[in-house]
């Protein structure tokens, strides 16, 4: 969206600021014009941080726990098997729950044991064998994986660049466009920056959990094709020049 006004009063007589830019404010007088400008940086992401969740069932707590462990493992043997580095591995939220009869809420028929994995990998050309590899190895409900990239600083910087050549473009020729000349600068502001992009999920119902540990060969045959695409850097500044005549 687009901002543009011009101003008549001393900027400083309208805007709150911090006490360090008071003196250059000051400066400030007379017609002003604020503009805004938008950035965006389209990149491959080089990172992925994946969160599993694991899940087991049994009749006994201890035999939930047993068979939780064995989960965990599963997935863990994967991803070194991949060559994904311990210090990226990280379990953490071991539960282990009564399962109550659906129509006897008192009376308890298992155990539940959940927890969780997270994982980075810096190979992406790896994930659909590493995500493969963890659904097929372990009684799996969700996935959840988070792209980003190892150069976010240059891509800010780079997004930070368009947004204020765009804001002094807009503002330029507005200036023109009202007989007047564009002057300094009295105030920058970033409004925003961040990175877009959307995450992959998969889900597996426990309906279909149970189908599936029936038949163990077309677990062990997943193939999920999963690329990351783009994402997106995103900045959002805002400018307020003096006008000149």
């Amino acid at each position: 969206m687009i901002k543009t006004s011009l101003i008549t009063l001393p900027l400083a007589a309208i805007l709150f600021i911090q006490p360090a830019a008071a003196q250059q404010m000051a400066q400030c007088e007379g017609p002003l014009i604020s503009m805004e400008g938008a950035g965006e940086v389209e990149s491959i992401p080089d990172i992925a941080e994946v969160m599993l969740n694991v899940k087991s069932e049994n009749k006994t707590e201890g035999e939930a726990l047993e068979d939780l462990s064995r989960n965990l493992q599963k997935i863990i043997d994967v991803l070194e098997g991949l060559k994904v580095q311990e210090e990226h591995i990280r379990t953490e939220s071991i539960n282990i729950n009564p399962v109550y009869h659906q129509r006897n809420r008192q009376e308890i028929v298992g155990y539940r044991g959940t927890s969780r994995i997270y994982f980075k990998t810096f190979d992406l050309a790896k994930i659909s064998d590493l995500m493969n590899g963890v659904m097929a190895g372990s009684d799996n409900l969700f996935s959840n994986i988070s792209y980003s990239s190892s150069e976010k600083e240059q891509l800010e910087d780079q997004a930070r660049e368009k947004a204020f050549k765009k804001a002094y473009h807009k503002a330029k020729l507005y200036a023109e466009l009202s007989g007047n000349k564009l002057g300094q600068i009295c105030t920058i502001s970033e409004n925003r920056i961040y990175s877009n992009i959307e995450q992959f999920g998969i889900n597996r119902r426990s309906d279909q959990m149970m189908a599936m540990e029936a038949a163990p060969a077309k677990m062990g045959n997943l193939n999920i094709p999963i690329k990351p695409g783009m994402m997106k850097t995103n900045a959002q500044v805002s400018v307020v020049y003096q006008l000149e005549n």
